[in-house]
C-alpha cells in the first residue's frame, strides 16, 4: 500500500470512531468500508462512499468555517460612486473608505494626464472587505482608466482601450413639422443636424422654407467601439433634401491627391458660401428689423442683424474666412468682434462673454472656426448673440442675404452621379409612403 493510502487510511479510522460514537449512518458505512481493500481515491470519491453524505456534511461545514485571507478569498463587491462638487482625490479616498495608509499610492495612480475630476461623473469601485482592490473611470472613446492594487502593495494604474472602427449609417425621414423633430425621430445625434443645416445653409432657410411633407436623406461616419456603443460621429458623406417638388444635394468626394470636394444635385460643385448660422442649435429669438423696441434703452430703433438665443458660453463661429477688422469691448456692443471676408462683406458679433485669443484684430480667421462665447455683455437683456451682415458698407438681413462666391468647374466622379440617383429614388419611396400613411388616415 502507498505511503498517503497509509496516512488516508489513518485519518479516515480517526473519524469513524468519532461518527460510530454518535451513532450516526456514516459511521458505520465508514467502517464496513474501510474493512475491505478499497483505495484511498475509491474512499474518497466513489459513488458509493459515505462521504457523499453526512461525512461529507461534516466535512464542509467544518471547512466554512475556517478563517479566510483579507482581499484573497472574501466575496468581492462591486458599486457605482458619484463624485460630489469640490471633491479632490483624498475626498474620494475617504468616501469610498480607502484604507488611510494607502491615500499616497491611490493618488500617486489616479494622478498624470488624466482629466481632473468632475462634479457629477461616475466611478466604479471594487472592495473586498474592508481592501479597495479596483477603481473603474470611462475616459471617453473607449478608454478606461483602471487602478487596482491594494493597501500593502500599493496601487498602479493602467489604460485599457476597446478597439474602435468605422462605419457607415444612412437615415432618412418625412418633415411634419421640423427638421430637428423629423431627425430625433431618426435618431440622429445633434451634430450630424448642426452639419447638415451647415451643408444647405446657404441655399434653404431652415425657419421658414421646410413645409410639412418634405423628404430627406442622409449618410454619415460613426465611430463605434466593439460592444456597439457609438463613440461618436464623423463626416457627412450624402445629404439631400425634397422641398417643394425640387431636390437639394450635397455629396462628399475625396479627389487622388486628397483634396476634399462637395457636389451638388447637379453634378457641380456649389460655391463655398457663407454659414447660415454663427452658433448651433439655438432658436432666433429676434429677427432683422429697421424698427425694433429696444428692451434696455426703452426705445424704437433698427435692429440690423439677427439675435440667437444661446446659453452663455456656446461656441460663437465665423461664418466665413475673413480677417478681424475690430475686436473689443464697448457700453454698448459689449465685447465684440468685426470681420471683413473681402472688399464687399463684413460680419459682425456682439454681445460676447469673452474673444477668443486667435480672433484678435488683425488675425486671419477660417469658416466656421470658434472667434468667441455667446453671452450677456453691453446693452443686451439677455444671453444672446447679435449677429450683423454688412453688404458694401449697409445692413443687410443676414437671412435673406445671398452670398455669391465663384467655384471652379470639376466634372463630377461616377460614385457622386450614382449616389445622387440613389437619393432621388429614396426621395420618390419616402413620397410614395408618405401619400399611403396620409390616405389610410383619411
Amino acid at each position: 500500500m502507498k505511503p498517503y493510502s497509509i496516512v488516508v487510511r489513518c485519518l479516515l479510522v480517526g473519524l469513524t470512531a468519532l461518527l460510530v460514537v454518535n451513532g450516526t449512518p456514516a459511521g458505520r458505512g465508514l467502517r464496513e468500508f474501510l474493512s475491505g481493500d478499497q483505495s484511498s481515491n475509491q474512499l474518497l470519491y466513489a459513488k458509493n462512499s459515505p462521504f457523499q453524505s453526512e461525512a461529507m456534511l461534516a466535512l464542509n461545514g467544518a471547512s466554512s468555517t475556517a478563517p479566510q485571507t483579507p482581499g484573497i478569498s472574501q466575496t468581492s463587491e462591486r458599486f457605482e460612486h458619484t463624485v460630489k462638487r469640490g471633491a479632490t482625490l483624498s475626498s474620494l479616498w475617504r468616501e469610498i473608505e480607502g484604507a488611510p495608509e494607502a491615500v499616497h499610492s491611490f493618488i500617486d495612480a489616479f494622478s498624470g494626464k488624466h482629466p481632473k475630476l468632475k462634479a457629477g461623473e461616475v466611478v466604479s469601485i471594487t472592495k473586498r472587505g474592508e481592501e479597495v482592490v479596483e477603481l473603474r473611470r470611462d475616459l471617453g472613446n473607449g478608454a478606461t482608466l483602471v487602478i487596482s492594487g491594494d493597501s500593502e502593495g500599493g496601487y498602479v494604474p493602467r489604460i485599457e482601450q476597446m478597439r474602435v472602427s468605422l462605419r457607415e449609417r444612412s437615415a432618412s425621414g418625412v418633415i411634419s413639422s421640423s427638421l430637428v423633430d423629423a431627425a430625433q425621430d431618426a435618431d440622429l445625434p445633434y451634430s450630424i443636424v448642426d452639419d447638415f443645416v451647415d451643408l444647405f445653409g446657404a441655399r434653404v432657410e431652415f425657419r421658414k422654407d421646410l413645409q410639412p411633407g418634405d423628404t430627406f436623406t442622409v449618410s454619415f461616419e460613426e465611430r463605434v467601439l466593439e460592444d456597439g456603443r457609438v463613440v461618436d460621429t464623423g463626416t457627412i458623406k450624402a445629404a439631400s433634401l425634397f422641398l417643394s417638388g425640387e431636390m437639394y444635394a450635397v455629396v462628399r468626394d475625396v479627389a487622388s491627391d486628397g483634396t476634399v470636394r462637395y457636389f451638388d444635385e447637379k453634378g457641380s460643385m456649389p460655391t463655398k458660401s457663407f454659414l447660415r448660422y454663427p452658433v448651433q442649435f439655438t432658436r432666433i429669438g429676434s429677427m432683422f428689423s429697421t424698427a425694433r423696441f429696444h428692451p434696455i434703452l426703452q426705445i424704437s430703433r433698427p435692429h440690423n442683424g439677427v439675435d440667437f438665443s444661446a446659453p452663455i458660453g456656446t461656441p460663437v463661429r465665423s461664418v466665413g474666412d475673413g480677417i478681424v477688422v475690430h475686436s473689443g469691448y464697448s457700453a454698448t456692443t459689449g465685447y465684440m468682434v468685426r470681420i471683413a471676408h473681402d472688399s464687399r462683406y463684413v460680419t459682425e458679433y456682439m454681445h460676447l462673454s469673452k474673444i477668443s485669443n486667435d480672433a484678435r484684430k488683425g488675425a486671419r480667421v477660417r469658416r466656421g472656426e470658434v472667434i468667441g462665447n455667446v453671452g450677456n455683455t453691453g446693452l443686451s437683456s439677455g444671453p444672446h448673440l447679435h449677429f450683423g451682415l454688412f453688404d458694401r458698407g449697409s445692413y443687410v438681413d443676414p437671412m435673406k442675404a445671398k452670398i455669391i462666391q465663384s467655384a471652379p468647374e470639376i466634372k463630377a466622379p461616377k460614385a457622386v452621379l450614382a449616389a445622387i440617383a440613389d437619393m432621388r429614388k429614396t426621395h420618390k419611396r419616402l413620397a410614395l409612403e408618405g401619400a399611403a400613411i396620409a390616405k389610410k388616415r383619411a
